[in-house]
């Protein structure tokens, strides 16, 4: 059936059914959501490109991860998996970015913005993005959610997601001190957020002391990286009886480093990973790790976009996921 024909069965105007398809105009959620239980009852599906000449819009959204090789990183791609279902329910497909670009230029996205390709952009970033571009994504109408560690406010077309990063790391410092640990390290990235901040302070309020010898950056983002990492805090004279690694591949690392050296986990040494990738689940032992709920993360960001739609100058708050320890098996007392 024709969009005419899906109004009148369902008892509204074809103009109500468009709005509710495209998210313009002023309607209320309630009608919006039965219209399209309707469409999934009746079996209708509108016309896209029709949807697409008529309007201008591709009804495309593009998930990039800005300032990194995004191709590496496996979080990006769990939250690509979580979040096309919700946007599929809002009309949306989705287009996922892999390329890496510059924290300067954001050449891609703004070819991407410009050519009118996508309607709108899901970030992914660790660090501030520069209001200069933030207002180009504004005054283009590009519908935006930005997933970082800091809030954007106060900016039409554009909501934001704040990943909580304060409670993982808190609960990951209750847990090894309540298992005797007092020399304590931290494996780095070089994803410039605070993290190893909120340990240490973390640390502190529990009465630890987080000694700066105990931690290192590692050179890279792969396996080996953390390997490396993990064997150069093990040479000190009195090395860590756990690590705290700041993504889970850098844990990887380091369990695979403790194994070359003879160290058992979590007999000899406690390691904590961050992020809870999927493939965790394969991992022997299980490994204990931060958790960012990318199924929640989704949902977030899908709620704030779809009332972007039906409002581009809604003052938005924004959306908090806190991240949690999952325990497994590579935490054991001093």
């Amino acid at each position: 059936m024709n969009i005419k024909e899906f109004a009148r069965q369902i008892g509204v105007s074809p103009t109500t059914v468009s709005s509710a398809i495209t998210g313009n105009g002023r309607l209320s959620p309630t009608t919006r959501e039965m219209v399209r239980r309707k469409m999934k009852e009746l079996g209708f599906t509108p016309n896209l490109n029709a949807r697409r000449l008529v309007n201008g819009r591709s009804y495309v959204m593009a998930l990039c991860h800005v300032d990194q090789e995004a191709a590496a990183d496996l979080f990006t791609l769990q939250v690509a998996r979580e979040i096309v279902g919700p946007l599929k329910s809002l009309g949306f497909d989705l287009w996922l970015n892999l390329a890496p670009d510059s924290a300067q230029e954001h050449a891609l996205l703004r070819q991407m913005i410009k050519s009118r390709t996508v309607d709108g952009l899901i970030l992914v970033c660790e660090q501030i993005i520069p209001r200069k571009f933030l207002r180009e994504l504004s005054n283009n109408k590009r519908w935006s959610v930005v997933i970082s560690h800091v809030p954007v406010e106060g900016m039409p077309f554009i909501g934001s997601v704040v990943m909580n990063l304060r409670t993982g790391v808190q609960e990951a410092a209750q847990l090894l001190v309540q298992n005797g640990h007092r020399r304590i390290g931290f494996i780095d990235s070089d994803l410039r957020d605070e993290v190893s901040v909120l340990f240490a302070e973390a640390l502190a309020e529990l009465g630890v002391k987080f000694e700066l010898r105990n931690y290192i950056t590692a050179e890279g983002r792969n396996v080996e990286d953390g390997s490396k990492a993990l064997e150069t805090l093990m040479s000190q004279h009195e090395p860590p009886t756990a690590v705290l690694a700041r993504t889970d591949i850098l844990a990887i690392g380091a369990l695979r480093a403790a194994r070359r050296m003879g160290l058992s986990v979590p007999g000899d040494l406690s390691v904590i990973g961050h992020d809870d990738l999927s493939f965790l689940t394969l991992a022997e032992p299980g490994l204990t790790t931060i958790r960012i709920d990318c199924t929640g993360l989704a949902e977030i960001a899908t709620r704030i976009l779809s009332d972007l739609l039906i409002d581009p100058n809604a003052d938005l708050a924004p959306g908090i996921i806190d991240t949690s320890l999952i325990v497994r098996q590579t935490v054991g007392h001093v």
